[in-house]
């Protein structure tokens, strides 16, 4: 029998799982109507990942990381805005 913590840490990977198949299905779809439909069914996901988070997080389910530090945010950031910069190579 599945313990309140189990199903809660179950429904949090199923909804995380969810965003990424629903992203990568978007990204593939040649069809704007269907990759508006994936994106927005996405995006409901992610807000109940957030909630089944929140609510794990209520009952000491799932302790997070802690937030970066301001300096490792800035050289990500730094990092990214480069990459996204960078010439593709085809």
């Amino acid at each position: 029998m599945y313990t309140e913590r189990e199903m809660v840490l179950d429904a949090l990977q199923i909804a995380k799982s969810g965003a990424v198949k629903l992203t990568q299905a978007a990204t593939e779809s040649s069809n704007p109507a269907l990759r508006q439909t994936l994106l927005q069914m996405r995006n409901n996901c992610e807000q109940s990942q957030q909630q089944i988070g929140q609510f794990a997080q209520s009952k000491r389910f799932y302790i997070p990381a802690p937030p970066a530090g301001q300096q490792d945010v800035a050289s990500i950031n730094q990092f990214l805005q480069q990459s996204v910069n960078q010439p593709t190579l085809v």
